[in-house]
């Protein structure tokens, strides 16, 4: 098993990545500045930062703070969070206080300084939500009322501003602050704040300050918004610079969302202009991010190296594996776009004890599907770990049948890639090795076909595609193996899941949760509206997956046909084009004419569509229902 939490061991020759990025932080010159990290969820994102931060920490005159900003999400104003996580992160640096030794007592009070300045913006915030409160409470005598809140909210801020708000002149400060309206008074913390972080950086004497902020397209789209502005205000100052890791198109979708008014207002200004406006998102994200670095998607020869080192790992001891993972290390050097194969490891391990046979067989196997896992798990680090996991997993079951041939193994691979790229054929096979002994007929003809010149047609059509084809030729055959036992350790999702659901993020599964358990379509169509809408292409597929294994598990409840109405109906991309698909593999008898109206909309929406009006028009309440 692997683990799918982020780390500094390299797999996939993504130290070039870090080392460019830590190139131009190093140079002050290029300082203050901010990088956008980019690249879909599970590519290595953080894995880089994890490296990048590794880097950094050697160079003496570098302190590194790394921050999540999904983390500290839910607890605090998330400009706060980040403001007050990197001023805590900074307290507690050993490096951040190793050059003032003797100055120690002026960075004390810088920072003591900036706590006060924080707590000041939070107390703000407070009375800006609090303002008409206080307004009223003033205006009928009860202001006495709202003192105790007051305090209440300071003193769940570590006790701050004690000196100030005593019980002698807290009523003042309301009056003063909130209810004159003293600008002066009000945001003298706000206007300093930027001018005294910077001097808590050149009293550090350091010469410079890395922030890295991971996960920031995980946080909710206003949040994301005043991440950012938190950077842009107030921490972007001389010596310090920021490294974001995030999904551009997530991001950029968050913006859209936050401002879907002025969005709506420019198209509606563009209508019938020659010259378009740039995408709103893409160009707000340009005003914070100075360096964008995108992540490319592995190759296949990265994905061959990648699988080869990952059972490396596994297999290794982990001294063998460190001589292993130096020497690959070594190579990406000199070698970037050559694949790290069993011949460079062979020479690593040639004077070491130890049979490495088994190492050998599952590698030299499991390369000649790299194109194929390659594809299947949209060339994704993550999602190839996780698939990885699971053949561990269902390996063992096997084991627990007393079955530990390499051709049952192998051939439970060839199985699970079948499962994952096309379920249908999956379930096909299964149904067909279950209904028969020994080889099913329907298997021999694939399988003859599949091993021949491959012309003419094929009867079973859905497997006369390429990838397919070559799974199913490859040693060991199906028919070698016992495919009931394979069949039995898979049986997750023949039963509950579909679609390789458990490689499946969790925050897609916890969405989905949150979308099928909704209470009402109006609480529906927000969640789909202000979270699915945002998903990118890859998260959409995986939430679509999970939508169409809950309504073919439980094809009577209404409530999955409904959320695909409202996907369409606010414009979720291939919305449509999925409904359709699902509606011709299961029908159309289970639909409720409790969602008549949302079926009846659906098909108003796609009036040049005949094809599923066709297939909804045989279930004839259903159809009674629309008409009506």
């Amino acid at each position: 098993m692997w683990s799918d939490i982020e780390t500094s061991t390299d797999l996939l020759g993504y130290t070039i990545h870090a080392s460019i990025l830590r190139e131009v932080v190093s140079n002050e010159k290029n300082l203050p500045l901010t990088i956008g990290l980019y690249g879909d969820w599970g590519c290595g994102k953080s894995s880089v930062l994890k490296i990048l931060q590794s880097q950094l920490e050697e160079d003496k005159d570098c302190v590194v703070v790394y921050f999540d900003g999904w983390a500290f999400e839910n607890f605090d104003d998330a400009k706060m969070a980040l403001i007050q996580g990197i001023v805590d992160s900074l307290e507690s640096n050993e490096r951040f206080w190793e050059k003032v030794k003797e100055g120690a007592n002026d960075l004390t009070k810088a920072f003591k300084k900036l706590g006060k300045s924080i707590n000041w913006m939070r107390a703000l915030k407070w009375t800006a939500t609090a303002g008409a409160s206080v307004m009223a409470a003033s205006a009928t005598g009860g202001l006495s009322l709202i003192i105790p809140a007051l305090m209440d909210f300071f003193n769940q801020n570590k006790g701050s501003l004690e000196e100030i708000l005593t019980s002698e002149n807290a009523e003042q400060l309301l009056k003063d602050v909130i209810l004159k309206g003293d600008s002066d008074k009000k945001y003298q913390a706000v206007r300093e704040f930027r001018r005294d972080f910077e001097d808590l950086i050149q009293k550090s004497k350091q010469g410079k300050v890395v922030v890295l902020i991971d996960d920031l397209d995980r946080c909710l789209p206003r949040n994301i918004i005043e991440n950012l502005e938190a950077i842009k205000l107030f921490l972007n100052v001389p010596k310090t610079a920021f490294v974001i890791a995030a999904d551009q198109f997530i991001v950029s979708n968050a913006i859209k969302s936050e401002y879907k008014a002025i969005i709506e207002a420019s198209d509606d200004a563009n209508v019938g202009s020659a010259v378009k406006r740039p995408n709103l998102g893409d160009s707000y994200m340009e005003k914070f991010i100075q360096l964008p670095y995108n992540i490319p998607a592995l190759s296949q020869k990265e994905v061959e190296t990648y699988v080869t080192l990952l059972f490396c790992q596994s297999l290794l001891p982990d001294k063998v594996f460190s001589l292993v993972h130096q020497d690959f290390t070594q190579f990406c050097i000199n070698n970037k776009f050559d694949c790290y194969g069993w011949s460079n490891i062979k020479e690593v391990l040639k004077e070491r004890s130890g049979d490495t046979s088994d190492l050998q067989e599952i590698v030299g196997f499991l390369v000649r599907f790299s194109n194929i896992i390659g594809q299947s798990l949209r060339w994704n680090p993550r999602l190839i770990k996780r698939f990885l996991n699971a053949y561990e997993i269902r390996c063992n079951l096997l084991s627990k049948s007393d079955i530990t041939d390499t051709k049952s193994k192998f051939a439970l691979l060839k199985l699970m890639l079948i499962e994952k790229d096309e379920i249908s054929l999956f379930r096909d096979l299964n149904s067909w090795v279950m209904s028969k002994v020994g080889t099913p007929e329907e298997l021999r003809v694939i399988e003859n076909f599949a091993q021949g010149d491959r012309k003419g047609e094929l009867e079973y059509k859905g497997w006369n595609k390429p990838s397919i084809l070559q799974v199913v030729t490859e040693e060991p055959l199906f028919s070698q193996v016992n495919l009931k036992e394979l069949f039995w350790v898979s049986r997750d999702n023949l039963v509950s899941e579909m679609t390789g659901v458990s490689l499946i993020p969790t925050r897609i599964r916890t969405l989905f949760k949150e979308v099928y358990s909704s209470s009402s379509t109006n609480i529906q169509n927000k969640i789909v509206n202000q979270k699915v809408k945002l998903l990118s292409q890859g998260d959409l597929r995986d939430f679509y997956d999970l939508l169409d294994a809950q309504i073919t598990i439980n094809p009577k409840e209404p409530k999955g046909y409904s959320i695909y109405c409202s996907c369409d109906e606010l414009g979720v991309d291939v919305a449509f084009d999925r409904f359709v698909e699902l509606i011709a593999r299961i029908g159309s008898s289970n639909i409720s004419i409790s969602i008549a109206n949302q079926i009846k909309d659906l098909l108003n929406r796609h009036p040049g569509e005949s094809s599923l009006r066709d297939r909804l028009n045989t279930n004839k309440k259903l159809k009674r229902a629309i008409e009506s």
